[in-house]
């Protein structure tokens, strides 16, 4: 018998399938058939590409950072190690100067000692996704395995253009569900398009 988390990643690489137009559907990712053996390959990957190309409520963390006690080689003055969980940094807080860049699994900046960050977290747990995320998520999963499992390319980029419709709609649901924050010039707007960190992109040109 799957587990319940096991049950539900099933689910969702069953959604995939139904829009690929794959009449079986799977039982176990690790049962021998080429669906699952596509979805198994592919569901952590698209996992966690969702959870970046967006900033989910569901997977929104808080923490306060003290600085590591090895200072960078260069440029900036302060390095502060990511929490264990952390996919994507969003935002930081920090003193006066503003400017900050993620560097492997470190962020570097002149911030003095400590500072606020806001991130997504790597949530693996299927009972606390969003229902839009998981809409989102298994058309990503059907765009990725769907020339391996159908030989077709069209549909591939049809549940592509699925997903990024998705990720649309979901912006507007999670709008109406808080105040969007205002940030100052220069801070998470420029670390976002040139001052800091950059946007997440993949393959596909997110």
């Amino acid at each position: 018998m799957p587990t319940m988390g096991e049950y539900f990643e099933v689910a969702i690489c069953n959604m995939a399938l139904a829009e690929i137009g794959r009449g079986a559907q799977i039982t176990a990712l690790d049962e021998a058939s080429q669906a699952a053996r596509a979805c198994k390959l592919r569901y952590p990957y698209a996992r966690d590409a969702v959870l970046r190309a967006y900033d989910w409520n569901f997977a929104g963390r808080r923490a306060e950072i003290a600085k590591n006690a090895v200072a960078p080689a260069f440029e900036y003055a302060n390095a502060y190690d990511l929490p264990a969980d952390c996919l994507l940094v969003r935002t930081v807080f920090g003193g006066d100067a503003e400017k900050w860049v993620v560097e492997g699994r470190q962020i570097l900046t002149d911030m003095g000692d400590p500072i606020f960050v806001k991130y997504t977290a790597l949530v693996t747990d299927v009972a606390q996704f969003d229902p839009l995320f998981v809409e989102a998520l298994s058309a990503r999963i059907g765009s990725d395995i769907a020339v391996q499992l159908s030989e077709s390319v069209s549909r591939s980029q049809g549940l592509w253009q699925v997903y990024q419709a998705k990720l649309v709609d979901a912006r507007r649901r999670d709008a109406q569900e808080g105040q969007p924050d205002q940030f100052p010039g220069g801070s998470w707007l420029d670390a976002r398009f040139g001052g800091g960190a950059n946007a997440y992109s993949d393959w596909r040109g997110e």
